[in-house]
């Protein structure tokens, strides 16, 4: 995956260069706002605790025709929304994911966007009934953006977001995951061009 973006940055730069000038902006530089709802589960829990998500993001990227290929990073407060089960726990937390690779093809009153997410960690706000800190780690998955047509430069956007964290941290030592930890969620939210 690391050589994969390497080879992205410094080739598509030369690509995007090498291309006639147009009007479209040759450079994406953009910061995101966006509120979510949806679930943290393990396959185990007898019930699936629901989770509100606020998340602050920013993208950079290089316009080539109507395909936008960057980076991106993102910073979620995740709540609970439900009643804590016992037998499950608080999922309240932070989930950062500092590099995601960034995919979007843009229309004119549309555009398509992919966050592919392989990094990170989700930390639980709460410590464990035997007093330590857990992390879920080696997170897999995907963001899918459906942006449109802006205003100025604010657009408003709607978004799905699954995530499967197969490894844990207990006081930052690994530690064995019987089952993923699954986070999705849905929503909407808005992002300011530079």
């Amino acid at each position: 995956m690391a050589r994969l973006v390497l080879v992205l940055i410094f080739t598509f730069p030369m690509m995007a260069f090498s291309q006639a000038g147009g009007k479209s902006r040759r450079f994406l530089f953009e910061i995101n706002s966006m509120f979510g709802y949806g679930s943290a589960k393990i396959a185990t829990d007898a019930a699936a605790p629901t989770i509100g998500s606020f998340n602050l993001g920013v993208g950079l990227g290089i316009n080539i025709k109507k395909f936008t290929i960057g980076l991106g990073a993102d910073y979620r407060i995740l709540t609970q929304h439900s009643d804590v089960d016992p037998t499950v726990g608080n999922r309240r937390g932070t989930f950062i994911s500092p590099t995601s690779l960034l995919i979007r093809i843009n229309f004119e009153k549309i555009k398509f966007g992919l966050l592919l997410i392989s990094n990170g960690s989700y930390d639980l706000t709460n410590i464990t009934a035997n007093g330590k800190k857990l992390k879920y780690t080696n997170p897999n998955g995907f963001r899918f953006d459906l942006i449109f047509k802006k205003f100025a430069k604010l657009t408003p956007l709607v978004f799905y977001e699954s995530v499967n964290f197969s490894g844990s941290q207990l006081d930052g030592v690994p530690s064995v995951v019987s089952s993923n930890l699954n986070y999705s969620n849905f929503g909407a939210g808005i992002k300011y061009d530079f």
